[in-house]
């Protein structure tokens, strides 16, 4: 049975086109269910990154439990609370739910250690499962969320239109640094993540999707990743989804990526008859990430994918997306060039020339664009803080002007 205010959910996580290539195993987990029945019927949307690397290398078991956590808590809090009372979920999404998912995760990932050869010789560490959490729940009169980490939740309007509903707040600047599960005394992070809101008390959104963080770094500029998040709602759960991610993480950050996704009933867009849309729907021009993808039919037999014609990205555009496909390379690649920053200052004819010949220095042609500032560069926000913070470095270096190559004397 379907909810009255929300049609089926879908989610589908990807193997990151990184770590396919370093054997690595898929570190996402998702999740869409439905739970309980009639006016206690509740639909539930989760995704979880694990965080990868060498100190969180069980991560993706963190991931996989944190989905399974997350569903049994609500399942428990469903069974005691009428979905009517608001003013109590409101409750669980901001204090209730956290603490039983942490406990249950925690409980969850200790087993399996115990269950490890590993448990013999070396204490229990949640951190080695580390990962992040971040769910929706949709009632029959209200929508809701809460969670923890760098998951982004994004609220779909009307046909094309997009708008981030929920993003984690950075602290200190730092691109890559998130909360986690297996922290400890982070409950105000979920608190602050919480929201509830009725149906009927303004414009409430058609559909709402929620990813893991490899979907966003994949794009350019945040346009770009709202353009793209419509453009998924647009696709049928099953093979289009799997390949447009499989796409999204080849072309873009090469991270796992997750979504789980919903649509109000009767707001679903294109055909979910037995016959698909013979129209194209196409991803659109995803700024440098340049992700060229379209979805037709192929009669009843099913999908393939078409490259659109399209032009190409310039070079300083393939040098942004590959930077903000992985912001934890922006400030090494940058420090690299800092002799590059102060001979632009001191030769600005030294710019120009880069600008006319893009392809044969594509990051010094970057760094010249952005000589004037970054606030014209279709970039990413760790790029153009970085850029900004290496030409004020360079701005507040003496320059010097190199002495004159002495002439030898004739003989």
């Amino acid at each position: 049975m379907v909810s009255r205010a929300w049609g089926s959910g879908t989610s589908c996580s990807v193997i990151g086109a990184a770590h396919r290539r370093q054997g690595k195993p898929c570190q996402d987990a998702s999740l869409s269910c439905q739970l309980g029945s009639g006016a206690q019927q509740l639909q539930l949307l989760a995704v979880s990154d694990g965080h990868g690397g060498s100190r969180y290398w069980l991560s993706e078991v963190g991931s996989a439990q944190a989905c399974l956590a997350a569903q049994a808590a609500v399942e428990e809090a469903l069974r005691g609370h009428p979905l009517s009372n608001r003013e109590q979920w409101l409750r669980q999404l901001q204090l209730e739910l956290p603490e039983a998912i942490q406990q249950r995760w925690l409980e969850a990932v200790h087993r399996d250690w115990q269950e490890r050869p590993d448990s013999e010789t070396t204490p229990f560490s949640s951190s080695v499962y580390g990962c992040t959490l971040g769910l929706v729940l949709m009632a029959p009169q209200w929508w809701g969320c809460t969670g923890i980490g760098d998951w982004d939740l994004v609220g779909i309007s009307s046909p094309g239109e997009a708008s981030l509903l929920s993003e984690e707040s950075l602290q200190g600047g730092a691109a890559e640094a998130t909360t986690s599960l297996c922290q400890a005394d982070v409950l105000g992070a979920w608190r602050e993540r919480a929201q509830l809101h009725g149906l009927g008390d303004g414009p409430a959104p058609l559909g709402l999707l929620l990813s893991t963080d490899g979907i966003r770094k994949s794009c350019a500029t945040d346009a770009d990743f709202l353009q793209l998040c419509s453009q998924l709602m647009e696709l049928e759960s099953g093979t289009p989804l799997e390949q447009a991610l499989m796409e999204i993480t080849a072309q873009g950050s090469g991270d796992d990526v997750s979504v789980a996704m919903v649509q109000r009933s009767g707001q679903h867009s294109g055909q979910r008859t037995g016959q698909h849309s013979s129209s194209s729907l196409g991803l659109g021009r995803l700024g440098p990430v340049a992700l060229a993808l379209g979805i037709a039919a192929a009669g009843a037999g099913g999908w393939w994918w078409l490259q659109q014609r399209r032009p190409a990205p310039s070079p300083i555009e393939r040098e942004v997306a590959q930077l903000c496909g992985a912001p934890e390379r922006i400030n090494a690649s940058l420090s690299q060039r800092r002799e590059q920053f102060l001979q632009l200052l001191r030769q600005p004819q030294a710019g120009k020339a880069l600008l006319q010949e893009p392809e044969r220095d594509p990051l010094g042609a970057l760094i010249a664009g952005s000589m004037g500032g970054s606030a014209s560069l279709q970039a990413c926000l760790p790029l153009k803080q970085a850029l900004d913070a290496h030409w004020q470095t360079a701005r507040k270096t003496p320059v010097t002007t190199p002495p004159s190559p002495q002439v030898p004397a004739r003989p």
